[in-house]
Order: C-alpha cells, then sequence, then structure tokens
C-alpha cells in the first residue's frame, strides 16, 4: 500500500501504538498488518460476520477475542478482552455498535463506518456476543450503576473521561503496557485506602508513575468533586469507604 494511502485512515493516530508497530504498518501496509479489507463495503452484499471478525478485528482482539494477538503489546491501551465476565457487564450491545461504527477514542479503535454495512456492523457484533461473550443479541448490562446515578453530573463525567479505563463498573482489569492497572473501585481494600480528599487530588493532578492524568485544567473543582462522589456512591458504598 502506498504511504498516502496509509496516512489517509481516518480517525486513526500512530501516536496510539508504539513504534515497532508504527513501523510495521510503513513497512508492509495497513492491509497485510491489520488484514482489513478496505474500500470493500457494499449495500447489495453482506459478508459473513465470522469472515469480517477474522478480517477487520482479529488482528487486535485475537481469533480467541482474548486479546490476544501478537499486536497487543504495541498499544497504551490494550484491545479489549471479550471473554472477560466484567465486558459481559460494561458491553451493552448498543455500546458495541456504536464503537465499531465510530471508534473509541483515545484508542487505536477505529470507525468502520465506511467500510461496513450497518447490518454487517451490527452481525460482527452480534458475532462476538454469541462466540466470545456467550451472550445473545437482547442480553443487557447488568452490576452498573443505577440510571439515576448515570444521569448526575458526577456520572456524565465518569463515563467522558474515566469509564475508559475504569470502566463503566468501576473494576477493570487492564494488561498489556498499561501498568499498574487502574484503580479497582470495587475492591474493599481500595475503598478502605481512598479518602475523598485523595481521590479529588488523584483526579485533579493524575497520579505519578501511572497512565492516570490529572484532570484539573479541564474540569472545574465542582465538577472534579462530582466525579469522586460519583465513584464512592456507585462502587464503593457496600464497601465502607474511608471518608
Amino acid at each position: 500500500m502506498q504511504f498516502k494511502n496509509i496516512m489517509n485512515m481516518k480517525k486513526f493516530s500512530l501516536y496510539t501504538l508504539t513504534l515497532p508497530f508504527a513501523a510495521l504498518l510503513l513497512m508492509y501496509g495497513w492491509n497485510n498488518a491489520l488484514a482489513g479489507e478496505r474500500g470493500t463495503k457494499s449495500d447489495n452484499v453482506t459478508r459473513p460476520a465470522a469472515q469480517i471478525y477474522h478480517n477487520f478485528c482479529s488482528v487486535c482482539h485475537g481469533d480467541k477475542g482474548d486479546g490476544q494477538s501478537r499486536a497487543r503489546g504495541s498499544f497504551a491501551v490494550p484491545p479489549r478482552n471479550y471473554t472477560t465476565p466484567e465486558a459481559a457487564i460494561e458491553l451493552s450491545r448498543e455500546r458495541m455498535i456504536h464503537s465499531v461504527t465510530y471508534g473509541r477514542p483515545g484508542t487505536a479503535m477505529i470507525s468502520w463506518k465506511t467500510e461496513l454495512t450497518d447490518k454487517e456492523i451490527e452481525g460482527v457484533v452480534d458475532y462476538i456476543r454469541a462466540k466470545f461473550m456467550r451472550l445473545n443479541k437482547n442480553a443487557t448490562s447488568k452490576a452498573k450503576p443505577s440510571a439515576k446515578l448515570l444521569a448526575s453530573r458526577g456520572g456524565m463525567l465518569y463515563m467522558q473521561a474515566c469509564a475508559m479505563c475504569h470502566g463503566e463498573s468501576g473494576k477493570r482489569e487492564i494488561s498489556g503496557r498499561m501498568k499498574p492497572p487502574p484503580t479497582d473501585f470495587t475492591s474493599p481494600k481500595i475503598a478502605s485506602q481512598l479518602t475523598r480528599k485523595r481521590m479529588i487530588a488523584s483526579i485533579t493532578n493524575g497520579r505519578p508513575g501511572t497512565l492516570m492524568k490529572g484532570y484539573g485544567s479541564e474540569y472545574s473543582k465542582d465538577d472534579v468533586e462530582a466525579m469522586a462522589d460519583f465513584i464512592r456512591e456507585a462502587f464503593m458504598s457496600s464497601a465502607k469507604p474511608k471518608k
């Protein structure tokens, strides 16, 4: 593939990859590195979901949907492991369709809406949910905060700034290059350690030695406090968090 074609890839940034994998893309071309069938979308033909997963998804998410691909060590945010109970909790069918359609900002997951039809996107999502997550298309997420909490100011800010790493359930096991992994807010041990003051400081200033950046320049003091309070009420209340 010509270099100019690689650079024309939509909504994908080489900055989300380590240099070795970026070099692989440049040396061998996007199609060879990611096995994607760019430019083959057709409203008249619906390709099998298994074929779509193999050609577009498996190079990052793995043949078994567990994220154990050859590329996994090259991403700052590792590809999603669909086989974990957590994935079944966090990933609704609607969210997955949205992610495949529009991509995931801050990760190497790009938008596929110009390469796959709506029907193909729904098909590959249902394939992933059935084969790797053991869910049917009508399955719903469980163990998430209440709709009322999610609709609060803190809930909306959490989903915007924190859920990518900490998950919609407050617990996410991250492997690959994200070490140490994000804090598990549902852990009683963590709840006993994290005071409200410490959490506000961490959100404001970040955590040195981790990928947790500071949000003090992006959000107001009230917004930061709202995020901390949401986390404490949504994920830590049953563990009696330290005040």
